[in-house]
């Protein structure tokens, strides 16, 4: 006597219809490694500290003995400032190649807060990709003028505590650039260079997430957010800001991966 069993959904039919998280920011990160985000990734932190290793043995400092500080502070004090922008940039020209692909996309039934949190996710790991770098070429500089065991927590601090500090910026932007489009994730990028120059050493600074990233940086490398060293009995030399400033990313990006998830959801393509 033959026996039938009723036919269920099969595995691979429930693997496309219910994505694992890592695998939604695998196929990100897989569409990500061959365009411009991918290169603009890699050559920016090449970009912005060869060209000031080379500038610092000119400077007056450098020919009293503090070439390698006038290196690191300068490439922190930079890399504060393009965190945020960067965050725009990415999110804005990502999500803009994902236009057309949406109405195939969203006809599956994926939940769409998996996009969100995949591109977010995804675009998060392409700057800490960036921010590795970074940390490398601040090690060989260290290096290369004999510091580098005692500055090396500083270079790895400096490089990605500020990349912890603007994942919420990362998912702002993501859901800027869903939401409102291009131009807008741009300006909020272009908003978040001038807020970590201008607003980061304010008693104000945590109201404002763009400025996180560049107030992180102030206490570890001990200058002002214009390249000047801080006084000793400077505030900004306060490491307690370190830990408000990480916290209140996790929390915005926590906030926005909610707020765009719950967008995608009623979004008409």
């Amino acid at each position: 006597m033959s026996t039938s069993t009723v036919a269920g959904p099969s595995s691979g039919s429930q693997w496309r219809d219910h994505p694992a998280i890592a695998t939604v920011v695998r196929v990100e990160l897989m569409r990500l490694r061959h365009g411009f985000l991918f290169w603009y990734a890699f050559l920016a932190p090449i970009v912005a500290a060869v060209p000031l290793y080379i500038g610092s043995a000119g400077s007056a400092e450098a020919e009293s003995g503090r070439y390698w500080e006038v290196f690191r502070d300068v490439s922190l004090e930079l890399w504060g400032v393009l965190v945020p922008i960067t965050a725009g940039l990415m999110a804005a020209l990502s999500v803009r190649a994902d236009h057309d692909a949406w109405r195939l996309m969203f006809s599956y039934a994926v939940p769409r807060s998996r996009y969100f949190v995949g591109k977010v996710v995804a675009l998060a790991l392409l700057q800490l990709f960036s921010t590795a770098i970074l940390a490398v070429l601040l090690g060989i500089g260290a290096a290369l003028q004999g510091r580098l065991i005692d500055d090396g927590m500083t270079v790895l601090g400096g490089a990605l505590l500020p990349w912890v500090a603007g994942l919420g910026t990362v998912a702002v932007a993501v859901y800027v650039a869903m939401r409102w489009g291009l131009g807008a994730a741009i300006t909020l990028g272009v908003a978040g260079m001038l807020c970590g120059a201008l607003i980061s050493d304010k008693d104000f600074w945590f109201a404002v997430p763009m400025a996180w990233p560049m107030r992180v940086i102030l206490p570890l490398a001990g200058i002002g957010p214009n390249g000047v060293p801080l006084p000793p009995d400077s505030p900004l030399r306060d490491m307690g800001a370190v830990p408000v400033a990480l916290v209140l990313s996790a929390l915005l990006a926590a906030v926005a991966l909610v707020l765009g998830g719950h967008y995608l959801k009623r979004k008409q393509i």
